[in-house]
């Protein structure tokens, strides 16, 4: 049980006390009760996993070879955790189009010719981005936390907050470089990395 990320079931519990408190009669809106619906799907799973290993775990001690059963038990953990996380990047994909690869007209065959030096914007879409807390949607700020912020939901909130308050493209680049990138020792090649540049680029793009 060492290895079940209890963080993950706090955070999404988190996710969840958030959007709730954010709901009102007067300004009320389906997509957030949709994000509150997954979010609520995601956590429940969550548990359903921890309950499922807290229950084979009573089970193998029972048996008399305790170091097979406990392996076993393991790589059990290790499976449902592994299919969770994918659940978890499959709603993201599904709040957000621009991370589905199926919402692009294009062939993958095309879209994998793109030279290096096609943009993210040019990937994922040209629209501008208003206000990027409004953009990001509450399954994918629960990744952006997990994947890159350690977990920690209000060093994730405050990044954004700064990404989305400069006055120009130049001033986000420099603070994504010097703060975010040396801090959380960020490998630019991650997925969620790139997500979050293509983010930022739209949000400044004329």
């Amino acid at each position: 049980m060492e290895e079940f990320n209890f963080k993950t079931i706090k955070n999404l519990a988190k996710v969840i006390n958030d959007g709730i408190s954010k709901i009102s009669q007067e300004d009320l809106i389906s997509s957030d009760i949709e994000s509150l619906i997954n979010s609520s799907r995601l956590l429940n799973e969550k548990l359903i996993v921890l309950n499922y290993l807290l229950k084979n775990r009573t089970k193998e001690s029972t048996k008399d070879n305790i170091d097979h059963s406990s392996k076993e038990t393991d790589k059990i953990e290790e499976n449902q955790i592994d299919l969770i996380d994918v659940i978890v990047e499959e709603e993201a994909k599904n709040e957000n189009p621009e991370l589905n690869p199926s919402s692009d007209s294009r062939s993958i065959n095309e879209i994998h010719s793109n030279s290096p030096q096609t943009s993210l914007a040019d990937q994922f879409g040209q629209q501008t981005i208003l206000d990027l807390n409004k953009e990001i949607g509450i399954n994918e700020r629960y990744l952006m936390t997990e994947n890159l912020f350690g977990g920690d939901s209000s060093e994730c909130s405050n990044a954004i907050k700064n990404l989305n308050e400069f006055e120009n493209l130049s001033q986000a680049q420099d603070f994504l470089k010097t703060e975010l990138f040396q801090r959380y020792s960020w490998n630019s090649k991650s997925n969620h990395v790139k997500r979050l540049i293509n983010l930022v680029e739209r949000r400044y793009q004329n």
